[in-house]
């Protein structure tokens, strides 16, 4: 299937050639994350990285490098703006993890259940104030909007990503989430066989445009009442995996 026409449609190039640079080497006190527009079907496109999302909780990590021997400061800010550090201590170690501080990632959290899909009512519980689960939360970040202090907002997409694989080190608290670039069909086929929430398309020149929905981000959704046509049980996961989400991520259809 092409890539859907204009309007829901083509990069606008006004919004691919935003002067968008800055040069305050700390972070800002806040961020809105960039919003994607949904989109009715999957399309393959040369132009566009196509990665899984899990549906979890959409979540920006303040990460602030420690000053005059204080340890980095971690804020886990929803799209509310609550921050969602105190009730995911396990996540408390992501600022050792991250390189080039201070820095902001972009993601989601998720507690995924033992097929390394999201736990829906295990996340709700645990940002409630609920008691610890079997399974921990798992932070899935997928953009870094601002590194060593500075925004790199301007840059477009596929230098972020350079980016972000450069200055993360991949736990089971946190995870890239790893893209594909053109095979969107495929992706999301997997995707919905393996039960997650849907896909996102993103264009490779996009810059991350604070706050606002944009063409330049798409996402597609598993469609209403779609049902997997079939899921790997979790015996066959590697046996007692603490990472089921990285489990699950090797069996989609994913490019190191």
């Amino acid at each position: 299937m092409r890539e859907p026409p204009d309007g829901d449609g083509e990069p606008r190039s006004g919004q691919l050639d935003l002067d968008l640079a800055g040069d305050v080497a700390r972070l800002p006190r806040s961020l809105r994350p960039m919003l994607a527009r949904p989109v009715g079907e999957a399309f393959d496109s040369p132009e566009h990285l196509f990665e899984p999302r899990w549906g979890g909780r959409r979540t920006l990590a303040f990460i602030d490098s420690g000053r005059s021997g204080r340890e980095a400061r971690l804020r886990l800010i929803d799209d509310s703006g609550h921050d969602l550090a105190p009730r995911l201590p396990e996540l408390w170690s992501l600022p050792d993890l991250v390189g080039d501080l201070p820095a902001i990632l972009d993601g989601e959290v998720v507690i995924p259940d033992a097929w390394g899909r999201l736990d829906e009512a295990a996340l709700r519980s645990r940002l409630a104030g609920g008691t610890a689960t079997a399974s921990a939360p798992v932070f899935l970040v997928f953009d870094v909007p601002w590194i060593a202090g500075r925004p790199i907002i301007a840059q477009p997409l596929a230098r972020r990503v350079e980016h972000l694989a450069r200055v993360v080190r991949a736990s089971p608290e946190l995870v890239v989430i790893p893209g594909l670039v053109g095979d969107g069909l495929d992706l999301y086929a997997a995707v919905v066989q393996q039960g997650l929430a849907g896909i996102m398309a993103r264009h490779l020149r996009s810059p991350y445009l604070p706050g606002r929905r944009s063409d330049l981000w798409r996402w597609i959704s598993a469609r209403p009442g779609a049902r997997p046509l079939h899921v790997v049980p979790p015996d066959t996961l590697e046996a007692a995996s603490p990472r089921p989400v990285l489990a699950l991520i090797q069996r989609l259809p994913l490019d190191d």
